[in-house]
């Protein structure tokens, strides 16, 4: 009877332990408390102590927070968090709360390693906020530990202590305005802008290969998006797939955009950039001339592939001493080609290269280049048709001239005058035979001067000249970049040739948008598309290249 008795009383007691959780052994496991202070600090935020209040104020990005000493209910920009359990002080009295809390609140995935409070490892916009503070506190060696082996071998403590003091020596401290992170095919982005006492803000761009090392680094102008899709952009006309080209060593992200209601195998086209780093879609601020080209011959069942310049993706890696042409910009074409030959959507007997600006100086080189014959015909979009040196020269005159025009203040009009004179002393420099690739002048103005002395004369026009790949040739008159006379030097040096169109359009700027007064490039921020009808006269030539 007596053990009948227990054996009742012991399944009681186990059944009562079931229903009331706090008495299990698992549930009442204290949660992880992180310190918020430190945790904060290290993703460069601020904390502020109310001492009266008992209340600690959180700063990070957008992020505002409140909370109290004892309370598990805090304020998160203006709402309700409620804590998974209250706020308590430590022994070393620090502020701490449940690490989920924590994170959640924040955005962030922090994680205890090696006794610090550090962002894990898939946290992207964590580790580049933690890498920025590390930077900003001249920890560079272990800045320099995030890195991957290729970026570690650049910056070196000194090169990130140079770093450091160009940003501010620019900009002075700064302080985080805002957290974004992106993912392609080849790096996950961590999208940071800073303010800073000056009034000014920045953008930086952390990259971190697919191992979550730091791939590269990127400053970015901090220039509004205004740009709006075309009214011609219809997202059921086409798929976009992220794809890979470039060297092992230095991939790059892009996008092929194919027609979906086409029979049989496409016609493509590879958009190569202008010059300067460059994103995929030739970002501008108030548009994407390269995305608007891209979907619009979707429309006409063409497909694109379009991706991020070398120099924009890898702005430290890329730029070797010898760094040139040949590495920038016709490398990468060439194997963008490559890959629209393998793809099987792809007619490979219809394989284009559309060149803008700089890009469609190179367009006759990368025709040469491209020895197996696989380019059926370029496309050639304001392209310089003399020297750079001697257009970019041109360039700073003209901008000047403007600022004496519109009566600017004596210091812009000295700035200006000064960077004309820079650009004087490096073409002069450029003319002079006693310099070249293997003997380069001690003071050359310009960044990258074996890229300047490697391409210094080259003349697309002569090139082409005996080339017999079709050709479109496309000027924009009012273009303030590339002068409209350069379409006369392309008509006059290919004159011989049968198989070269050549057309003009009235009101287009360099981005080949509509502006109705003269271009300044100022009017680049402004939200404006590629003309349907210019798009319309690249398809008509393709589809008639074929008949």
């Amino acid at each position: 009877m007596k053990e009948r008795f227990y054996g009742l009383l012991l399944a009681m007691i186990i059944m009562i332990c079931c229903f009331f959780p706090g008495n299990n052994a698992e549930a009442a496991a204290d949660p992880v408390m992180i310190p918020v202070r430190a945790a904060t600090q290290a993703l460069g935020g601020s904390t502020l102590w109310v001492n009266g209040e008992k209340m600690l104020k959180v700063t990070l990005g957008g992020r505002k927070w409140k909370m109290v000493l004892g309370s598990s209910l805090t304020t998160l920009n203006e709402k309700d968090f409620a804590l998974d359990r209250p706020a308590a002080m430590n022994e070393e009295g620090r502020v701490c709360i449940p690490l989920e809390s924590f994170n959640k609140a924040l955005g962030v995935n922090m994680e205890l390693h090696s006794g610090q409070w550090v962002p894990a490892q898939e946290d992207t916009i964590g580790r580049g906020m933690y890498w920025m503070r590390l930077l900003q506190q001249g920890d560079f060696e272990l800045a320099r530990g995030m890195m991957n082996a290729s970026l570690a071998g650049i910056f070196t403590d000194d090169a990130l202590e140079n770093y450091r003091a160009s940003l501010e020596d620019t900009y002075g401290s700064w302080t985080l305005l805002r957290a974004e992170s992106t993912e392609d095919s080849v790096h996950k982005n961590a999208n940071l802008t800073f303010q800073t006492p000056r009034g000014k803000s920045f953008r930086m761009e952390l990259r971190f290969d697919m191992g979550s090392r730091l791939d590269d680094l990127a400053l970015l102008r901090n220039a509004p998006d205004t740009y709006t899709p075309p009214a011609y952009d219809r997202p059921g006309q086409y798929t976009e797939q992220q794809i890979t080209v470039g060297t092992k060593s230095l991939p790059l992200p892009g996008t092929l955009t194919v027609p979906v209601h086409s029979a049989g195998k496409v016609p493509a086209v590879v958009l190569v950039h202008g010059s300067g780093p460059n994103d995929q879609d030739e970002s501008t601020g108030g548009g994407k001339m390269f995305r608007d080209i891209a979907v619009g011959l979707a429309n006409e069942g063409i497909a694109v592939l379009r991706y991020s310049k070398r120099t924009y993706e890898y702005p430290n890696r890329s730029l070797t001493p010898d760094f040139t042409v040949q590495e920038e910009t016709i490398d990468d074409s060439l194997s963008a080609i490559t890959l629209l030959q393998k793809d099987e959507r792809i007619d490979p007997g219809r394989i284009y290269v559309l060149g803008h600006s700089q890009g469609g100086m190179l367009v006759p080189k990368i025709l040469e280049e491209e020895s197996g014959e696989a380019v059926a015909g370029g496309m050639l979009l304001s392209a310089p048709s003399g020297s750079l040196e001697d257009l970019m020269l041109g360039q700073y005159k003209a901008i000047l001239k403007r600022a004496v025009d519109n009566h600017e203040s004596a210091a812009e009009l000295e700035r200006k005058q000064e960077k004309v004179e820079m650009w004087q002393t490096a073409v002069d420099l450029l003319h002079d035979d006693e310099y070249s690739t293997e003997r380069l002048p001690a003071l050359f103005p310009l960044p990258s001067p074996y890229w300047w002395y490697d391409i210094r004369g080259y003349s697309g026009p002569l090139i082409a000249r005996s080339q017999h790949v079709p050709l479109l040739i496309l000027q924009g008159e009012n273009d303030v970049q590339v002068p409209p006379s350069s379409l006369k030097v392309w008509k006059q040096a290919l004159d011989s040739r049968k198989d070269v169109t050549y057309k003009s359009y009235p009101g287009l700027n360099h981005m080949y948008a509509l502006y109705g007064e003269p271009s300044t490039g100022d009017e680049y921020r402004l939200a404006a598309n590629v003309p349907e009808a210019v798009i319309r006269d690249m398809a008509d030539w393709i589809h008639l290249a074929a008949k």
